[in-house]
């Protein structure tokens, strides 16, 4: 199916280069409400709220960001640093606003994953129920991310 012409837009401010070098939608070849559709979908299979879930990545870039650059442990087994960085970037979603651009890096010593938070990524996902496209270098994939902060059943929360 052929996106809306407003769709269209917006996929192309996520382009990479748009707004920034990478973009947002990577290698994915499908619609951004396909994405967002899909995302949406595996978090409700598991029960998982997409809010809940996004006001918890909120609390860790937070947590991390009082952190100053040193490694915070914000749950049992998971550890958030705040790599501070200059400039702002604007949501593709236009009138959100603009975020810093500081990163922060997510690790979960159980299973050895890595997560990249960025502001404008929490925000996507709070506002926008977006964790960007399969093959972005921000893409967070939902399920990972729920089980590491024990909102999945595998994940020893619920």
């Amino acid at each position: 199916m052929k996106p809306a012409a407003n769709e269209r837009e917006l996929m192309e401010r996520m382009a990479p280069g748009a707004l920034c070098q990478a973009g947002c939608l990577g290698s994915d070849v499908r619609g951004l409400g396909e994405i967002i559709e899909a995302d949406s979908a595996a978090l409700a299979r598991q029960g998982v709220d997409g809010g809940e879930l996004g006001r918890r990545l909120e609390g860790i870039l937070r947590a991390a960001e009082a952190g100053l650059g040193r490694p915070v442990q914000v749950a049992e087994g998971l550890t958030a640093v705040h790599r501070e960085a200059m400039g702002r970037i604007a949501c593709p979603w236009r009138g959100c606003g603009v975020f810093p651009k500081g990163q922060v890096e997510l690790d979960d010593a159980r299973t050895g994953r890595r997560f990249l938070l960025t502001p404008l990524s929490v925000h996507m996902i709070l506002c926008h129920g977006f964790y960007q496209g399969r093959g972005s270098p921000y893409r967070l994939e939902p399920l990972e991310l729920a089980e590491a902060l024990g909102l999945t059943v595998t994940g020893g929360g619920q």
